[in-house]
C-alpha cells in the first residue's frame, strides 16, 4: 500500500498486500483462497510461500492435528476458575511452556546443530556419541523426550512419523535425532524416554522447510484447540476454585510457630 507521502521508503513485504481491490496472499486473492484451499494448504502458502503439493499437505495436517488433545496438563482450567474469561486462560497456558514442553524450537535448534558436526566431516553415530556425552557432562537434558504417561511410546508421535515416512519426509534431520535418542536412551534410567511429540514436531517440520521459531507458533496451533475445548468445558461448569484450592497436598514446610518476640512487642 502506498504512502501519502512519495518520499516516504516503504518496507518491503512479500506475504500479503492489502489494497483497494482486496486482500492478497503470496499474490493469490483471498476471496479465491476462502472457499478453494483447505487451512493446511493456505497455512503453507502464506508461510512458505508457495502452494504445496500432496504429500507436503497430507504431512503438515498431520502435524497440525499431532498435538490437538489436550487433557493432561490443564493450566487454562486453573487460570478459567480463577478468572471465568477464556483469553488469559488460553494465553495463560501457552506462557507455561518452554524449552521441554508445547514449544520444539530448541529442540529443533539442536537438530540444526549437529547437521554442522555433519557437515564437519562427523558420521551419524559419531554425532550422537559426542552429543550424549556433552548433555552427560554439563546435565543436559535432551529436548523432546520423556512424557509422564508414555513411556517406550508417544503414540501420537508415532503416528505423525508414519504420515512423514509414507510422504517422503523422513531423512537425515529424523534420522539424526532418532540416532541421538536411541544413544541418549542406552542410561538405564533413560531407557523409557520415549520421543515425544515435541520432538517429533521438530524433526518433522524442520523436514517441511520450517525454521525453528515457526515451529513453536505451529505447536500452538496444533494445541490450540484442545486448549479452547478444555477452557469452554471449564466455563461452562459451576464457577469454582477447586482446581485451584481443593486438590490434595501435603505440607512439608515450618511447622505452626509465633512470631519472634522482636517482632511481635515492635507496636507494644
Amino acid at each position: 500500500m502506498a504512502h501519502k507521502n512519495p518520499e516516504f521508503q516503504p518496507l518491503k513485504v512479500e506475504a500479503c498486500d492489502t489494497r483497494e481491490e482486496g486482500v492478497f496472499v503470496r499474490g493469490y486473492p483471498q476471496t479465491q483462497i476462502c472457499g478453494n484451499l483447505t487451512y493446511t494448504e493456505s497455512f503453507f502458502l502464506t508461510t512458505r510461500g508457495r502452494l504445496p503439493n500432496p504429500a507436503e499437505t497430507k504431512v503438515l495436517d498431520a502435524v497440525l492435528n499431532g498435538m490437538i488433545g489436550y487433557t493432561y496438563w490443564s493450566i487454562g482450567r486453573t487460570i478459567v476458575s480463577a478468572n471465568p474469561k477464556p483469553f488469559p486462560a488460553f494465553m495463560g497456558t501457552f506462557l507455561a511452556g518452554g524449552e521441554y514442553t508445547i514449544f520444539p524450537q530448541h529442540c529443533a535448534e539442536e537438530i540444526l546443530r549437529w547437521e554442522k558436526m555433519l557437515e564437519a566431516g562427523m558420521s551419524i553415530d559419531e554425532v550422537a556419541a559426542q552429543v550424549v556425552a556433552d548433555y552427560d557432562k554439563n546435565k543436559t537434558r535432551m529436548p523432546g523426550v520423556g512424557h509422564p504417561l508414555f513411556t517406550e511410546v508417544d503414540p501420537r508421535s508415532e503416528a505423525v512419523r508414519s504420515v512423514a515416512e509414507e510422504h517422503g519426509f523422513v531423512s537425515q534431520k529424523t534420522e539424526l535425532y532418532e540416532a541421538v535418542h536411541a544413544k541418549y536412551i542406552e542410561h538405564p534410567k533413560r531407557k523409557d524416554l520415549c520421543i515425544n511429540i515435541d520432538g517429533r514436531f521438530a524433526c518433522t517440520l524442520l523436514e517441511l522447510g520450517f525454521e525453528p521459531p515457526e515451529i513453536s507458533i505451529i505447536a500452538m496451533l496444533s494445541l490450540a484447540p484442545g486448549v479452547l475445548a478444555d477452557i469452554m468445558e471449564q466455563m461452562r461448569q459451576k464457577p469454582s476454585l477447586q482446581l485451584m484450592v481443593g486438590l490434595p497436598y501435603e505440607y512439608v514446610g515450618e511447622k505452626d510457630r509465633d512470631l519472634p518476640d522482636e517482632f511481635l512487642d515492635r507496636h507494644s
